[in-house]
């Protein structure tokens, strides 16, 4: 427990809209309130989250005027006030939300905690003065200036990751490329091209390559900065995440709000635990079919413990598609395992959500079998040929 109440760092100044408003009227709010979220009510009671990513991927799926708040909006649960701010931690990584509505229930809300205001508090003790590099992530995913943005999509698709340094041969940092930008500029025309709103205007192609549209001067910090400095600075550039790099300007790993968040979720736990976040069109599954996808996700940690580690993070983003077969739709499951032991990546497609899910697991499970088999651990040499089904 961090030893500190939700109701201590909250705001109650917070915005809300009605389930049934046009979306236009909550991009209205957006671009003349900039919050970080918008709570969303069906009458009194209050229902869910807005935030401009759910808005700028909505147009994927809905006309942005034709669609109602309501065809948009994510579920997400409301903390109490006197609650500690290690379950607010907790939550946000849980819900993979950056802000939540703080209340007695739903129908009684009285304001908003946002994860910065929440980092800022905690690290005003001992944990800001901890090192960037005990939380930052070191395994990092990077890419060259003559990469296209075909291949950072791609691979932002593959890793589950939302923003990519740019480096030169020797590794040093030329740029970054983030999700949210790439949409903006390469997705979301296409989508209006469509409704006719782009006629005759050039869309930038998916070959073009990064150099000509990375982020140029990007925020940095060094390894052995402290904690509180990092929160500080995200703050001041309004950004969730940071590019570790070392007196060269090499990069050695990237810092964001979650990592952060992490160790702070933990201290509700009195053992360390996995976090699973679930993403995409999780939201529309029946509630028997999430529940059986986090206990089947439970069993396969608890039976991997041993070469999981004892923490990390499972990100789970599932997809459904309107293909049907026999009145099943066609789903895919990607998933993402970051733990103290290494990164596993997988990807499972077919009929039916709690059955992709199984085909992303069995995939992990795979590369962990292998990677057991070589580093010459004896004990699953018979479960990796088993696996491979030799």
């Amino acid at each position: 427990m961090v030893g500190i109440q939700v109701q201590e760092v909250m705001t109650d100044r917070f915005e809300k809209i009605d389930i049934d408003a046009p979306l236009s009227e909550a991009i209205g709010i957006f671009e003349k309130e900039d919050p970080d979220l918008i709570l969303v009510f069906d009458g009194n009671l209050y229902k869910g989250v807005l935030t401009q990513d759910l808005i700028i991927r909505s147009h994927l799926k809905w006309d942005p005027t034709k669609a109602k708040v309501r065809d948009v909006y994510k579920p997400a649960p409301v903390i109490k006030p006197d609650e500690d701010l290690s379950k607010a931690a907790k939550l946000m990584m849980e819900v993979d939300l950056r802000s939540l509505p703080v209340g007695e229930s739903k129908a009684e809300i009285i304001g908003v905690i946002n994860d910065i205001a929440l980092l800022e508090r905690v690290s005003e003790g001992d944990f800001g003065k901890r090192k960037v590099e005990e939380f930052m992530t070191k395994d990092v995913i990077t890419l060259k200036p003559d990469d296209t943005v075909a291949k950072a999509l791609a691979t932002m698709r593959d890793y589950a990751i939302s923003r990519i340094p740019i480096v030169d041969e020797e590794g040093r940092l030329e740029g970054l490329v983030t999700l949210h930008d790439l949409i903006i500029r390469f997705i979301k025309p296409r989508f209006r091209a469509q409704a006719g709103e782009l006629a005759g205007e050039k869309i930038p192609p998916f070959s073009m390559p990064l150099r000509d549209v990375m982020i140029k001067g990007v925020i940095t910090i060094l390894p052995d900065a402290k904690v509180r400095e990092a929160v500080a600075t995200m703050r001041d550039n309004d950004i969730d995440g940071l590019i570790v790099v070392n007196e060269d300007n090499k990069v050695v790993g990237v810092l964001t709000v979650k990592d952060l968040l992490l160790p702070i979720s933990k201290m509700t736990e009195k053992e360390a635990r996995f976090y699973l976040q679930l993403g995409g069109d999780a939201a529309i599954l029946s509630d028997f079919t999430r529940e059986r996808i986090i206990s089947d996700i439970r069993r396969f940690v608890d039976g991997y413990e041993d070469l999981l580690g004892q923490e990390g993070i499972i990100y789970l983003y599932i997809r459904r598609f309107k293909e049907k077969f026999r009145g099943v739709h066609l789903y895919q499951a990607r998933m993402r395992v970051v733990t103290d032991r290494g990164v596993f990546v997988a990807t499972g497609e077919t009929w039916g959500a709690i059955q992709a899910v199984h085909d992303a697991l069995r995939a992990i499970e795979r590369q962990l079998l292998q990677k057991a088999e070589l580093e010459k651990d004896i004990r699953y040499a018979k479960r990796f040929l088993e696996k491979l089904e030799f």
